[in-house]
């Protein structure tokens, strides 16, 4: 790991990528003080949707879609906090977030829309003279499920959800009573967690599963026909409405905690959506 930090150094330095060879998978890095901590991801290949017999699968979705990432990239290992948006408030690139009563500094920040999660990104391209993006949906569903192609919990049975995510389960009805269909678990946090409180994923990369919704890259699209098969993003559909992903502590009822796809007018806000961010790491 030290030596991969010594690398990205050096290349920002001489302003060159690194080879390919040169960057592992599970590798972490920080580009700054106050930047999100990256995780490299393997190239590989899934199957992307939910299998047609998913219980409350859109039918929409078309067919699941094989697609292939050629490239490492790398995700951020945890959603993007207040902490880390403040610093881009500082800067004065990017306007204060409204904060919960019961979040802090190490909490998922949310209230976000997605031009300003993608005004974020631009900043801290800048700042650090790296191509840094939103995820695309595919990147998401590869990460989020740890390219184990799964959906439903991604693979995960519903009583041992909780182990892995903030998602609405006893202790969110206890605490909400609204009298919704509940996971059978109890994660100990009825509104959003700090980041990284629960199991991470197979990469390595925490609360894809739950604590807050994830904006991605691409349009609104009614059907995954033609869509790109190498993870690159779609922007060509509905681009007044984009992505996002992965459920969060509010999500009900629990079949909402699957992978398909979900769009939101790009100026919507909301207190359990957020972002996770990307990085492109060879051209």
């Amino acid at each position: 790991m030290i030596l991969s930090l010594i690398l990205i150094f050096w290349s920002q330095l001489i302003g060159t990528a690194l080879s390919e060879g040169e960057y592992l998978p599970g590798d972490e890095f920080q580009d700054c003080a106050n930047c999100p901590v990256m995780i490299v991801v393997p190239s590989g290949s899934f199957s992307m949707g939910g299998p047609p017999v998913d219980q409350g699968r859109p039918y929409t979705e078309g067919e699941l879609r094989p697609v292939h990432i050629p490239k490492h990239f790398a995700s951020g290992k945890f959603e993007i906090t207040y902490k880390e948006w403040d610093a881009c408030v500082i800067d004065k690139q990017c306007p204060e977030a409204k904060k919960d009563e019961w979040s802090d500094s190490t909490h998922p920040v949310v209230n976000i829309s997605w031009k300003e999660a993608f005004q974020y990104t631009k900043w801290l391209s800048k700042k650090t003279k790296r191509p840094y993006r939103l995820l695309t949906e595919a990147e998401w569903e590869y990460v989020a499920t740890g390219g184990i192609s799964r959906a439903r919990f991604f693979g995960i049975d519903r009583q041992k959800v909780c182990r892995f995510g903030n998602v609405y389960d006893y202790t969110a009805e206890e605490v909400l009573d609204y009298g919704l269909e509940v996971l059978p678990c109890n994660d100990r946090h009825g509104f959003s967690a700090p980041i990284g409180s629960f199991e991470p994923n197979h990469f390595g990369l925490y609360d894809t599963l739950g604590n807050v919704w994830e904006w991605t890259e691409d349009c609104q699209a009614i059907m995954w026909r033609s869509a790109p098969t190498d993870a690159s993003a779609r922007v060509d559909g509905h681009c007044t409405h984009r992505a996002y992903r992965g459920g969060s502590w509010l999500s009900h009822p629990p079949k909402y905690l699957q992978i398909p796809d979900r769009y939101k007018y790009l100026e919507a806000r909301e207190i359990d959506l957020g972002f996770r961010i990307a990085l492109t790491l060879y051209p």
